[in-house]
């Protein structure tokens, strides 16, 4: 497409919603758009418009005469009809009155958009939301050039907040000094000048035509941008409604943001360019309804995020609260992927009665490689979130992983649907421990249900089972069976004595990677934290009248003491009181004593275990 054709291409997306027109033209040309922002944009950050200007300066006036102070707030009109100058009330003929310099309509105005301590704590005068979202635009690439008719400084402020330092342009002297707009990475023009500035242009007078350099550079955004216009009324800007007028033909279309449809001399331009009306939103709507659509725009495009991207992107959000929208969305959506890949049959057929040992493993690791990323984001915001506020965010992505269908095959390899989950719970929950976070701990085991595991078949005779958490629904060995023969097929070596802790050895190797930052301090320092994850598993299995699975890495003969105590054990019943943040997450319903009694059951199969295991009490 040539830069002739645009204009016709943009025509031809006029039946569709304005607003995805315009996404879809700036999303296939970055920086080709350029905004011209007026004093719309900043009303709703509490900066008056021209008219309440005008009222309040006639009420002021009123007031410095003491002449009829009722009528100037009622009715400014016919208050300065009354005593003003016998022309008819505006904005420039009031500030030519009231200020017969620039630098007195200067002091005038500055207290309109100043923030002073009363508009600081009402938060007023400072970047909206139509602000951050067009600076967002610009921190994106979307957008290089703005050109606004107000001399607030919210855009600049707004920027900076973003991360981005525009070059500013605000008279005629700064053209000598100033980078090429191609070249630079954001422009900001102040056609009227800045808040400081003794030359700002108010006035008609001051508004009816532009320094010949000035509009020079605004014709040369008009001819080399499209643009995306936004609360400017055109009423009084005669010098920049000039530059319009000059222009016979369009590299590229305007877009005309306006909550009502175009009046006056804006519909005069809107009709002479062709320009493509956004009626209806707000500027506190539009720009962030823009930015939204150009960012599922993107997500369309792009790529799924490598593993580094995706971890370096919430290593940034996680203690911002600004992006915690962004965090929230970066985990289901890399929930998403591992959930639409679980769900693909013929990525995944059903498991076979007797499967064939490679097979077997080859398709263990193929879910590994799948939910390898989720798994990395699960440990590291879990273990990073130390103030808890994201603890929702991964308790809703076990749930997710979780409400995955199985087989419904009570075979090795039958459930292996939710192999992911049971990875991303050992995942979370170890890097709960290590970050001594119980309370969040308590929760992931037994916030996310499995709504009905295992359903009855018609007409068999058997109920639906209850719901199960996931304490209960991803048990090692419901996953990835037991015995022998599993421990064969997950080729894990054990002595025939040792051979039920095949899955919790298989889970640890393949979590150790995962759990590398968190447990920063070594391989000792993730066993224990698995050891702690399991035995506190152990615990809520006996307390919710399930036999406890008793088979894990915990519980070998090297995890006991001289004194016949096993040793994560003696650390978890350490921290057994009322105060115990595991027990506000729900566990043990709250009461110290049942996880007393749960422990003593625990710690009763354990012992039995090491006789199994060694032919000995673990005492002397």
């Amino acid at each position: 497409m040539t830069d002739d054709d645009r204009p016709a291409a943009a025509a031809a997306l006029r039946g569709l919603d304005p607003m995805v027109s315009l996404a879809m033209c700036v999303q296939a040309g970055p920086g080709v758009y350029a905004l011209l922002l007026g004093a719309g944009v900043s009303r709703d950050a509490g900066v008056p418009t021209g008219w309440e200007i005008v009222s309040d300066l006639v009420r002021r006036a009123a007031v410095a005469r003491g002449a009829d102070e009722e009528l100037a707030v009622a009715d400014p009109e016919s208050w300065w009809a009354r005593y003003g100058d016998g022309g008819p009330l505006g904005y420039s003929a009031l500030l030519e009155a009231l200020g017969g310099t620039p630098a007195a309509r200067h002091k005038l105005l500055r207290g309109y958009f100043e923030p002073d301590a009363e508009d600081r704590e009402a938060g007023r005068k400072r970047p909206g939301a139509a602000h951050h979202a067009a600076a967002r635009l610009v921190a994106r690439g979307s957008v290089r050039v703005v050109l606004t008719t107000n001399f607030d400084r919210l855009t600049e402020q707004a920027l900076a907040a973003a991360g981005v330092q525009p070059q500013v342009v605000h008279s005629p002297d700064g053209l000598r000094g100033m980078t090429p707009l191609a070249h630079a990475r954001a422009t900001v023009v102040k056609l009227h000048g800045d808040l400081t500035d003794l030359e700002a242009r108010n006035t008609e007078r001051e508004l009816e035509q532009y320094p010949a350099a000035w509009a020079g550079l605004v014709d040369q955004v008009l001819d080399e941008y499209g643009l995306i216009v936004c609360g400017w009324s055109a009423q009084w800007d005669h010098a920049l409604v000039g530059c319009f007028d000059r222009r016979a033909a369009r590299r590229y279309p305007v877009f005309w943001a306006s909550p009502h449809r175009p009046r006056g001399k804006a519909a005069e331009l809107v009709a002479r360019h062709g320009a493509v009306v956004v009626q209806g939103p707000t500027a506190a709507e539009f720009f962030p309804g823009l930015l939204a659509r150009l960012e599922a725009l993107d997500q369309l495009s792009a790529p799924p995020p490598t593993r580094e991207l995706s971890v370096a992107r919430l290593k940034r959000a996680l203690p911002d609260p600004v992006r915690r929208i962004d965090l929230h969305e970066l985990l289901d959506a890399e929930a998403t992927r591992v959930v639409e890949r679980l769900t693909d049959r013929g990525r995944y057929p059903p498991g076979e009665r007797t499967p064939d040992p490679d097979a077997y493993r080859e398709r263990l690791e193929r879910y590994r490689s799948d939910c390898e990323t989720l798994l990395n984001l699960l440990a590291l915001g879990v273990f990073h979130d130390e103030a808890g506020v994201h603890a929702r965010v991964w308790v809703r992505v076990l749930q997710r992983l979780l409400a995955v269908p199985g087989d419904g095959r009570e075979q090795p390899g039958s459930g292996l649907r939710h192999y992911p989950a049971l990875l991303a719970l050992a995942a979370a929950g170890s890097a709960a421990v290590l970050a001594d976070r119980d309370d969040l701990l308590g929760r992931l085991l037994l916030e996310p249900v499995q709504a009905h595991p295992r359903p009855s078949r018609p007409g068999s005779g058997r109920a639906a089972a209850e719901p199960k958490p996931a304490v209960l629904a991803l048990r090692p060995a419901d996953i990835l069976g037991s015995g022998e023969r599993v421990n064969a097929l997950l080729d894990v070596p054990h002595p025939p004595s040792l051979v039920q802790a095949a899955p919790s050895t298989w889970l640890r190797r393949r979590l150790r990677e995962v759990l590398t930052e968190p447990g920063a301090d070594g391989d000792r320092a993730i066993s224990d934290a698995f050891d702690t994850y399991e035995y506190v598993t152990a615990l809520l299995q006996a307390d919710l009248a399930e036999m406890p699975e008793t088979v894990g890495e915990f519980t070998l003969p090297d995890r006991w003491d001289g004194e016949g105590r096993l040793r994560v054990a003696a650390r978890v019943q350490a921290r057994f009181s009322d105060a115990w943040p595991m027990l506000g997450s729900g566990a043990f319903h709250g009461e110290v004593q049942r996880a007393h009694t749960a422990a003593a059951v625990v710690d009763v199969l354990c012992a039995e275990r090491y006789v199994e295991t060694v032919g000995r009490q673990p005492f002397r």
